[in-house]
């Protein structure tokens, strides 16, 4: 029968000052990370009790003739058996933004282990805790996995830490990427039963941030090598996100190239981005025609299991006049034709001819005729767009309720083309950015989006590291 009283003083223990008892055994791990207790807990943990409390076993179970534990529906386990395949899902731990954590849990049966979702930040260091009864025959040992243990393949411990009954099996990790780590609790024979405390703290690095899946930044046409001289395409961004605490990478496909031609280049560096880390998915952060490569990725060449969230910011998602002029679809005077393909092949680094075809698939007509329909949503992927909105030079009132914001004069002749179809950023009209659930327009032109030219001239004070450090922020807000 259970024994409600018995366990009281434990939780009351557990809560207030740590409990003690016997001894600990178990080595230090290799790097040094592994830090056991020999003795009781040194410091208390706060924090609050979730809503599952202590259930209490019936006492500790009796050892079968052949060494091995047995559940109620019949399945096995022996010492050796690995506790990854026996874990049950246990509250999320998401260390970032928060104080001491405590969780107070129970194994309670054989061949059980319970897993703790864990949410940390790159260069946190975290002190992980459980605490046992000596009245119950649970061994606790703690084991940490990395991302790689929520895939379909074998994973083991990067480091694990073992106590006795009564004791505290203590942890110590230093976290090497922002992600989603696996923390497992169990007996050390798999056998043992009872309640326990899990305690999580932060040690250093506790104001670094993270998202559950690694940030992907996807350039637009022009791309990473020719745009504006060479300069790094998001200016400045992977940079800032790093110092942060998360972990991210860039991407680099063809700079003029169509979208099936790019999504197949990005899906090989994808590829090699999930098996370096582990991780089961990637959020993509696009910009421009980023963003159809990512839609392309997603619903035509089989992604959808493998992406989180895909932002896009400035997507041509219903295409552009701007396109439609310099194909020929819509009609232009000569003077104006040429300032765009002047200013556009400036940008793009390429030729007159190089222009026409990065332009001719985001036409207004193919982007609404074709691409949309053969593209279409995936829907375990979580997609959200922003749009830049720029003013012209005087346009005051504009810029008045927009930050202060004017084009670029490298966009100026497209910017003025758009006018017709509402705001915009100078190539890409607020209207056709939209997609997916939709945050809003940004007071910047196409480049200051990703920090080009966005101090050195009438861009505006656009602070593009702002927005992508809360772009992340809101990521890791959504569970992403």
């Amino acid at each position: 029968m259970r024994n409600d009283l018995a366990v009281l003083p434990f939780l009351l223990c557990a809560l207030a000052a740590g409990c003690s008892g016997g001894g600990t055994g178990g080595e230090d791990a290799d790097d040094g990370t592994l830090d056991q207790a020999d003795g009781p807990p040194d410091e208390a943990v706060g924090g609050e009790a979730d809503d599952e409390g202590f259930d209490d076993a019936d006492g500790a179970p009796g050892e079968a003739d052949d060494g091995t534990g047995a559940t109620d529906d019949g399945a096995t386990c022996t010492s050796t058996t690995d506790p990854l395949g026996l874990r049950r899902e246990r509250p999320e731990l998401d260390l970032v933004g928060a104080g001491p954590l405590t969780r107070l849990g129970s194994i309670e049966g054989p061949c059980l282990a319970d897993g703790y979702r864990v949410v940390a930040p790159g260069g946190m260091r975290v002190r992980f805790e459980a605490t046992t009864e000596a009245a119950y025959r649970l061994t606790p040992r703690l084991a940490w996995y990395g991302p790689e243990a929520f895939g379909s393949g074998p994973a083991a411990p990067r480091v694990d830490a073992v106590g006795a009954p009564g004791y505290t099996a203590r942890l110590e990790v230093e976290v090497p990427a922002a992600g989603e780590y696996l923390l497992l609790v169990h007996d050390l024979e798999l056998r043992g039963t009872g309640p326990y405390a899990l305690s999580a703290t932060c040690l250093s690095g506790c104001g670094r941030e993270a998202t559950r899946f690694p940030l992907v930044l996807v350039h637009g046409f022009g791309g990473w090598d020719s745009i504006l001289g060479g300069l790094e395409y998001y200016y400045g961004v992977a940079d800032e996100l790093a110092g942060r605490g998360y972990d991210v990478y860039t991407t680099v496909t063809d700079a003029v190239n169509d979208t099936p031609t790019r999504a197949r280049q990005l899906a090989e560096q994808l590829d090699a981005i999930l098996e370096a880390t582990g991780a089961r998915k990637l959020n993509l952060v696009a910009h421009s025609q980023g963003g159809l490569d990512g839609r392309y990725l997603i619903g035509t060449l089989g992604w959808g299991d493998r992406v989180g969230a895909l932002v896009m910011i400035s997507t041509p998602n219903r295409g552009t006049p701007v396109a439609d002029a310099l194909v020929g679809d819509l009609p232009v005077g000569a003077t104006l034709l040429a300032a765009l393909f002047d200013a556009w092949g400036a940008i793009l680094g390429g030729s007159e001819a190089d222009t026409r075809a990065a332009f001719e698939q985001i036409t207004t007509e193919r982007i609404a005729g074709e691409f949309n329909p053969a593209h279409p949503d995936d829907p375990r992927v979580a997609y959200w767009s922003f749009a830049g909105l720029s003013c012209g030079l005087l346009d005051f009132s504009c810029q008045a309720g927009n930050e202060g914001e004017t084009v670029d004069p490298l966009l100026a002749v497209s910017y003025e083309l758009l006018q017709e179809d509402g705001p915009n950023d100078g190539l890409v009209p607020v209207a056709s950015a939209e997609w997916g659930v939709f945050f809003g327009s940004i007071p910047a032109d196409h480049w200051d989006e990703i920090g080009q030219l966005a101090d050195s001239g009438p861009g505006g004070p656009f602070d593009h590291l702002a927005f992508y450090a809360g772009l992340a922020a809101r990521l890791h807000a959504a569970g992403l």
